[in-house]
C-alpha cells in the first residue's frame, strides 16, 4: 500500500517550475513562454495557448481575498504596456493580447472570491486549486479548475435555441468545438453574419469558415477545442479570439466595422495586393441602419 501525506505548497521558485511542467492542465495546449515574469504586474508565469493568446498566471500564497481587485490591476497594466509586451514575447508565438486569460493558483478561494470572479463578465478568468500530496515521500502537485458558472454566461434559453439558429445541423468543424457554450457563441456569431445580408455564404475551406458575399471575403473562422477565432477582410486588422460574450461582440462589431467603416471588401482568394470593391451607397446606407439598429442587440441577445 502506498503511503499518501497531504504537505503544504512547496516555495515559489519549485511551485514555478511545477506549474510550467503542468501548462496543459492550466489550459489545453497551453504553452510557457516565460517561467518567471518578474515583472511590476505581479504575474508570475506567461504562457499562450494555440492560437497565440495571452495566458497570464498569478501564483497567489496569501491575500487570496484580493483576487477580484488584483484582476483589474492586471487588467491595467497589460493595457497600458499592451505593445511592449507583444513586442517581447511575439517571436515565442504569443501574438494576441486583446482577450488574455487570467490564472489564478491558491491553496483555497473562498466562496465570496469564487462568487465575485464569477460575476465578472467582460474579463477571462480561471481559478485553480493547488494542493501537494507526498506518494511515498515524492511530492505529486494537484491542480483543480473552479468552475465559474458566470465566466462563460450563455443563457439556457441560448443554448436551447442553437440548433435552431443554426438550422439543426453542425458541420464536421463545429464537431471539433468541444465547449457546449462556445458552440452557442459560434452559432450566435453565424447568425448575426448571416443576418446582414441575404446574399452571404459560408463556405468550408482549408480548415475554416469563409463567410463569402458577391464573392468577396467578409470573414474567415478558425475553430479550436475551446474558443474559435475571427479574420476579418481586412488585411491589416488582428484577428479575434472569442471565447465569451465580451470577445462575441467585439468579433461581430469588426465584422461590420470592416463594411461600415472602410467601404470596401477583399475579393475571395485575394491576399491584401489589390482587388478591393467598393460599397455602393445603398448597400453603406442598408449596412449603417444594421450597425446602429441591430448589432448590437444581437450580440447580447
Amino acid at each position: 500500500m502506498r503511503l499518501i501525506e497531504r504537505a503544504s505548497l512547496p516555495e515559489p521558485s519549485q511551485l514555478r517550475r511545477l506549474i510550467c511542467s503542468a501548462a496543459d492542465r492550466i489550459h489545453v495546449r497551453a504553452r510557457v513562454v516565460d517561467a518567471d515574469a518578474q515583472g511590476l504586474s505581479g504575474v508570475d508565469i506567461i504562457m499562450t495557448d494555440e492560437e497565440g493568446s495571452a495566458i497570464l498566471v498569478d501564483l497567489v500564497s496569501d491575500g487570496v481575498r484580493t483576487i477580484p481587485t488584483r484582476i483589474y490591476e492586471h487588467v491595467d497594466w497589460l493595457a497600458e504596456n499592451r505593445r511592449l509586451f507583444l513586442r517581447a514575447y511575439s517571436g515565442d508565438g504569443l501574438v494576441g493580447a486583446d482577450a488574455p486569460l487570467f490564472v489564478f493558483v491558491a491553496p483555497q478561494f473562498p466562496s465570496s472570491v469564487i462568487s465575485a470572479v464569477s460575476r465578472m463578465l467582460d474579463v477571462r478568468v480561471q481559478l485553480v486549486r493547488a494542493e501537494q500530496l507526498l506518494v511515498d515521500g515524492d511530492p505529486e502537485l494537484l491542480l483543480e479548475k473552479i468552475e465559474l458558472k458566470g465566466t462563460d454566461s450563455v443563457s439556457a434559453a441560448v443554448v436551447r435555441r442553437a440548433p435552431e439558429l443554426n438550422g439543426g445541423v453542425e458541420s464536421p468543424l463545429e464537431e471539433k468545438i468541444q465547449s457546449e457554450a462556445i458552440r452557442t457563441l459560434f452559432t450566435l456569431f453565424r447568425s448575426g453574419v448571416d443576418g446582414l445580408d441575404g446574399r452571404i455564404s459560408a463556405e468550408e475551406a482549408n480548415g475554416g469558415f469563409h463567410f463569402i458575399l458577391d464573392g468577396a471575403r467578409l470573414a474567415t473562422v478558425a475553430v479550436s477545442p475551446g474558443s474559435f477565432t475571427v479574420s476579418t477582410g481586412d488585411p491589416v486588422a488582428n484577428p479575434i479570439v472569442v471565447s465569451d460574450r465580451v470577445s462575441l461582440e467585439r468579433a461581430l462589431n469588426a465584422v461590420i466595422s470592416f463594411f461600415v467603416r472602410e467601404g470596401r471588401v477583399r475579393p475571395a482568394g485575394d491576399d491584401g495586393d489589390g482587388g478591393t470593391r467598393e460599397l455602393t451607397r445603398d448597400e453603406q446606407a442598408e449596412l449603417r441602419r444594421i450597425w446602429d439598429e441591430g448589432i448590437s442587440g444581437g450580440a447580447n441577445g
